[in-house]
């Protein structure tokens, strides 16, 4: 990702979307150290900018509060999608409604939390009969 991001990619290709698993595979975590590298990459745009319009990003089943907390800071709330790893990171039992609603993200009201079903709907193609 890192490299798309300094090879210009989103600038040539500004419609691009891109969903990031397991809280964005880092990415987030090193936003600004690729910020100091923008302005050599020759970007039109900041670092910044790319993060909260061409990425969205989901837990894939990592039930972190500090993760959520440091994704939705740096892409927003808008950008966070729901997900899990099923099979290997399945809890049953309402365990991921349950960590959103108990996060301390600002704003996990129920629905905030029916507003990340609804987008993770209309982002991700479902065969027919699944939901999440």
């Amino acid at each position: 990702m890192a490299h798309l991001l300094l090879a210009g990619t989103f600038d040539r290709l500004p419609e691009l979307q891109i969903i990031l698993g397991h809280w964005g595979e880092l990415v987030l975590f090193y936003a600004e150290r690729l910020a100091t590298m923008e302005h050599a990459a020759g970007l039109a745009k900041p670092i910044a900018h790319y993060l909260r319009h061409n990425l969205y990003v989901t837990a894939s089943g990592m039930f972190l509060p500090h993760y959520l907390i440091r994704a939705a800071a740096v892409v927003g709330h808008e950008r966070l999608l729901f997900s899990t790893d099923f099979p290997y990171q399945y809890r049953e039992g309402g365990k991921a409604r349950a960590f959103i609603e108990c996060c301390g993200l600002e704003g996990s009201s129920a629905g905030w939390i029916e507003t990340l079903l609804i987008r993770t709907r209309k982002m991700v193609r479902f065969r027919p009969g699944a939901d999440i």
